[in-house]
């Protein structure tokens, strides 16, 4: 059986393709989602092996969505239904099973569904020793989230989790003793939080050890240093790619291009972890720098990958006038004056609300181009 979900940010796009999916008697809607954002939060809970995707969504793009997905469950299936045929590229690269043009055509639709039992049957005849297994996988920008072997992993208590957190922020680094009580257990008396700490390091050891011994927890002379066997980690990508690339081309852009989706909210934003704001501060300079490299490569080759990024970029920083006129000056090129006009009109209101300032010069002078013109 295929057990699919659909999700699309217009509701009424995911009519006529629920009434498609409808007709094949091997096909089982587990769910349909307008809000793409649920679909991560109801992994735990719900089961489907083929999800069925647009790529153009306001709050996750169906590109980054699927990343998610494979990032807990690699052993879904991908189906990108789309109105634009520009992103088949990237949705192949991503290992996608198909790419389906919107309005879907039934004949269409049923290669889609034979290719999709195929793989199904390939996958169910695997050798059971096939399947990876001790996958640790930590996801950091929004909110801490870990998954062993895909299933999510649960702490004993919060501050457990926050020990988790503080130690592989800095992790393979010795961190003194006094250090880890001052940021956790900050205006405790001192005893009691030195309890408290060795209460989490025996529960966090234990963890480790369920998880197959995923990671040690080292001391030496008063010092703590977590060491992890991880699969993947969100930030740890970033790091790595900027530690071994620094300028774009044509041979690295889909590297940039991949650590660039990987943030989606500040680093450890919904745990509110105090000690967590410099690191905060450090990855959203990061990937504003990657950002801006990806913006001025497709400046001069793709203008429609440049405005996609330059939107991912106003979502991570949204006060930037440079942002502001390279967007406008792309869309008057394509002319797209409209477009043009709404996004001038969006930031003044967006900066004359929250900051009480006006837009520069150089932008107030591209507006009067534009509405003269």
């Amino acid at each position: 059986m295929i057990q699919t979900i659909l999700v699309d940010d217009e509701k009424l796009s995911l009519i006529p393709m629920i009434e498609k999916l409808k007709q094949y008697n091997e096909i089982d809607i587990v769910k349909a989602y307008s809000d793409p954002n649920q679909v991560l939060s109801d992994m735990k809970d719900i089961h489907f092996n083929v999800a069925f995707l647009d790529i153009e969504m306001k709050k996750i793009d169906g590109l980054t969505l699927a990343k998610e997905i494979h990032l807990i469950n690699p052993n879904v299936q991908i189906v990108f239904v789309t109105a634009h045929s520009e992103y088949a590229i990237h949705a192949f690269e991503l290992d996608s099973t198909d790419y389906l043009l919107k309005p879907v055509t039934t004949r269409r639709l049923d290669k889609t569904i034979h290719r999709l039992k195929q793989n199904l049957n390939r996958i169910a005849n695997q050798p059971l020793d096939s399947t990876p297994t001790n996958q640790l996988i930590v996801k950091t920008f929004g909110e801490l989230l870990i998954y062993y072997n895909d299933k999510p992993v649960s702490f004993k208590t919060a501050k457990v989790k926050e020990l988790f957190a503080f130690l592989i922020t800095y992790r393979n680094t010795y961190i003194h003793r006094d250090i880890i009580i001052e940021k956790l257990w900050p205006n405790h008396d001192y005893k009691k939080a030195k309890i408290h700490l060795h209460t989490c390091l025996s529960h966090l050891r234990k963890l480790l050890e369920q998880m197959n011994q995923a990671g040690t927890i080292e001391f030496k002379d008063q010092h703590y240093c977590l060491n992890l066997r991880i699969s993947f980690c969100d930030a740890f990508e970033i790091d790595d790619v900027l530690k071994g690339l620094d300028s774009v081309n044509d041979s690295n852009i889909s590297i940039f291009e991949k650590i660039a989706n990987l943030y989606k909210d500040p680093y450890l934003e919904l745990n509110g972890y105090e000690w967590s704001y410099e690191k905060s501060q450090e990855y959203h300079q990061k990937i504003m720098l990657v950002l801006n490299k990806i913006i001025n490569y497709y400046q001069g080759k793709d203008l429609h990958k440049s405005l996609f990024y330059l939107s991912m970029q106003r979502k991570v920083e949204p006060y930037l006038d440079e942002n502001i006129k390279k967007s406008m000056e792309i869309l008057m090129k394509q002319n797209n004056r409209s477009e043009a006009i709404k996004i001038y009109l969006d930031y003044c209101n967006l900066i004359s609300n929250d900051l009480g300032l006006e837009p520069s010069i150089s932008i107030r002078k591209i507006y009067d181009s534009l509405v003269s013109g």
